[in-house]
């Protein structure tokens, strides 16, 4: 009968550690997913404030005319050569093309499209950024 009980005291673990590592996995999955919704939020903003430079670039609204979409490409911008530089499809009423440009942020509202380009997908390429329109 002894030897009963010394198997059965033998088989039963406690629970503890798995309580634990519980918790440490939940604490630790919430501070992930704080990170990435703090990151999913910078980069919406972000891509917002792009989209108002990209419309406000005289050069691409000649090109393409009234600007009926702008959405971000990601495999392109991973190309891109600066790591300022951006990459967005343009979708307008005469054109559409691939926009690949430097952002620089004015302020927390605000990025510049500072310089870049516009290739047309009938091969054009057209100068883009305020570096060209100032004086």
């Amino acid at each position: 009968m002894a030897s009963d009980t010394s198997e059965h005291m033998l088989g039963r673990r406690s629970a503890t550690p798995w309580i634990i590592g519980g918790v440490v996995a939940f604490v630790m999955l919430l501070v992930i997913a704080g990170v990435g919704s703090v990151v999913w939020f910078g980069m919406d903003v972000f891509h917002d404030q792009a989209k108002t430079a990209i419309r406000a670039d005289p050069a691409v609204v000649e090109a393409v005319g009234g600007i009926s979409g702008i959405r971000f490409d990601f495999a392109a911008t991973g190309a891109a050569a600066g790591e300022d530089e951006f990459a967005y499809r343009v979708e307008g009423a005469r054109a559409s093309g691939l926009l690949v440009g430097r952002f620089v942020t004015v302020d927390a509202d605000t990025e510049d499209l500072r310089d870049g380009s516009l290739r047309l997908d009938d091969g054009r390429v057209i100068p883009i950024g305020s570096a060209l329109h100032s004086d």
